[in-house]
């Protein structure tokens, strides 16, 4: 499995930090883990072509996804279409050479989930080609268990951007981005229990359940580190506050791990 990585990213696009991309051209690089245009939102264009890619799901994060190129990929089930319905500036989609679409009815079938669509796999929609597909295509929907993935998805990228977003960007504020990133080296998803647990280590109040549904979530700061700079930092940050006979068994525990490695 060959991860979409945040350095990739930003050789590609030039930009300054994960959040500013606009533009991403990652054609033929053998990837099958985008999981990272989750922190994407302010993205527009997107070249994923050639690659091993077998859901959409990714992309449902991305709001200002305006043209998607994702041909030649392995995306079997065309119910992934589901995922960029809520995607209200998509315009483009070449989704061809995909395992999912063939058949007589793909076309009327995607246009039908998809009707603001203006050009499908590189040929513009016409306006009988919507009337059509509304008759003549399929509703697709995604089994009930994706829909709860996707949904919670969505709410562990709020819940980090509300852990961060309160605490800035001094020490705390990379201790808190340092156990967020361990978490999911884990590939575990950050729950609410967790984001309560990272924010009583950071000497913060447990944030209530229904908090994410009455409050707007602000976007996240950049991270311009990666895992393992953040990780040292939080350390060195952490080490401060110990007395002298818990650095002793912090320097016992270090000695053990160096050996080890």
């Amino acid at each position: 499995m060959v991860n979409l990585t945040e350095g990739l990213v930003l050789a590609r696009s030039r930009a300054c930090d994960i959040e500013s991309v606009r533009k991403l051209n990652c054609w033929g690089s053998d990837l099958s883990d985008v999981s990272i245009l989750r922190r994407m939102n302010c993205v527009q264009v997107v070249s994923l072509s050639v690659n091993r890619i077998n859901s959409l799901a990714d992309f449902a994060c991305c709001q200002n996804l305006e043209e998607l190129y994702i041909r030649k990929n392995a995306i079997a089930d065309l119910a992934e279409i589901v995922h960029l319905k809520q995607l209200p500036k998509l315009r483009v989609l070449w989704l061809s050479d995909n395992p999912c679409a063939v058949g007589d009815r793909y076309r009327m079938t995607v246009l039908k989930n998809l009707p603001n669509l203006q050009k499908l796999d590189n040929i513009s929609v016409q306006d009988e080609e919507t009337n059509m597909a509304i008759e003549q295509g399929m509703q697709l929907q995604l089994p009930e268990e994706d829909q709860a993935n996707n949904q919670e998805r969505v709410m562990d990228i709020d819940l980090e951007r509300v852990v961060v977003s309160e605490i800035g960007d001094g020490d705390s504020g990379i201790v808190a981005q340092a156990l967020i990133e361990q978490h999911h080296s884990n590939g575990q998803a950050l729950s609410i229990e967790e984001t309560n647990r990272i924010r009583a280590q950071l000497g913060l109040k447990a944030l209530p359940t229904d908090k994410l549904s009455h409050a707007k979530v602000p976007t996240p700061p950049s991270f311009k580190d990666n895992q393992s700079s953040n990780i040292l930092q939080a350390a060195i940050c952490l080490v401060k506050e110990l007395d002298a006979d818990s650095l002793h068994v912090l320097s016992d525990a270090i000695n053990t791990r160096l050996e080890y490695l």
